[in-house]
């Protein structure tokens, strides 16, 4: 695939993946750009977010996602960290998401989307802080043969889909 052809498919999968984001359900009212996060002398070596939530019109800071930093860097504080080590169900933590990615939106534009909802945390496919996120890369079968290798039925399924 050509890089120009890469780059077109990766903008309609951002724009696939923006379109599901509803700023009516994000409170942003003093939310400065994510680039100006305090958060970030310590924790992007860059200095910048970069990937989708980078985006400055999105007027997201650390704490839309992470919580309020509250006692952090001491141990343990409420600051959340999204891994697949944390105790909550997936239905309920993925409900951090849904704050502002509507999840019935979601659900229409992939039909997977619903299908996983309940037994995987959304962040077990998206990885949100690298430039790319692998789940928008195409083609999406190959993210899901990551987990999905012995059952080549289903896979055929999502390649014809």
């Amino acid at each position: 695939m050509s890089r120009n052809t890469w780059r077109t498919v990766l903008g309609a999968a951002t724009l696939v993946c923006l379109m599901s984001f509803s700023p009516a359900n994000a409170d942003n009212s003093a939310a400065p750009n994510i680039n100006q996060d305090p958060c970030l002398k310590c924790h992007k070596r860059n200095g910048t977010m970069q990937g989708v939530h980078g985006n400055e019109q999105l007027q997201l800071s650390c704490t839309n996602c992470h919580g309020e930093k509250g006692i952090h860097p001491r141990k343990p504080n409420d600051v959340i960290v999204f891994s697949t080590d944390m105790t909550l169900p997936p239905l309920e933590a993925n409900q951090r998401c849904w704050q502002c990615h509507d999840a019935t939106a979601l659900g229409e534009q992939a039909w997977f989307h619903n299908m996983h909802a309940n037994k995987l945390f959304c962040w077990s496919c998206h990885k949100l802080h690298p430039q790319d996120d692998p789940a928008l890369q195409p083609p999406a079968s190959q993210l899901c043969r990551s987990c999905h290798a012995e059952q080549p039925q289903l896979l055929q399924e999502v390649d014809h889909g």
